[in-house]
């Protein structure tokens, strides 16, 4: 009998949503290419086993497999990646040993936790995604404001001088 491999299965709009934060209106085909590749260089570097990663789908159900190196699975209209990994989870039984979800979604690391598999969450795999040293996509999104070369707004301004007590010239 062949022993399967260890297998990720990830939330791919939770990880996008961690890594990229995305604007209102971005289209997601190319922070999901993106994703994708990052997760096909992080699986060469540690020569990890089969990644599925499962996107809320449009209404057909589509399960892509890329290259032999990352299974792509958009759900049908009206399930959810959330619930397709629990599915996906309670249906291995006792072999959900072999999983790690990662997700930031509480009931599905619950869940998936209570049928034995291994659960990160969004922001501990993007650092593992990333190179060291990179701040995730949400401390970008804080710092972008942060280090801008903009001036503050002036109202911004008048309220920090009244919490410090400056004057405002």
């Amino acid at each position: 009998m062949q022993q399967r491999q260890k297998e990720t299965v990830v939330d791919g709009y939770n990880l996008i949503h961690h890594l990229f934060s995305p604007a209102s209106g971005d289209s997601f085909e190319p922070l999901r290419g993106r994703l994708e590749a990052m997760i096909r260089a992080w699986r060469r570097k540690t020569r990890g086993g089969p990644v599925t990663v499962v996107y809320d789908g449009d209404g057909r159900y589509r399960d892509i497999e890329n290259a032999g190196e990352v299974r792509t699975v958009f759900t049908m209209r009206g399930r959810s990646a959330d619930h397709w990994i629990i599915d996906y989870a309670k249906s291995l039984n006792t072999t959900a040993k072999i999983l790690t979800i990662v997700s930031s979604d509480n009931e599905v690391r619950r869940y998936s936790a209570a049928f034995g598999a291994r659960c990160l969450s969004s922001g501990d795999f993007a650092s593992m995604l990333l190179p060291a040293g990179h701040p995730s996509g949400r401390e970008r999104s804080a710092n972008r404001r942060k280090f801008s070369e903009e001036p503050l707004p002036e109202r911004e301004v008048e309220g920090w001088m009244r919490l410090f007590g400056g004057s405002g010239s």
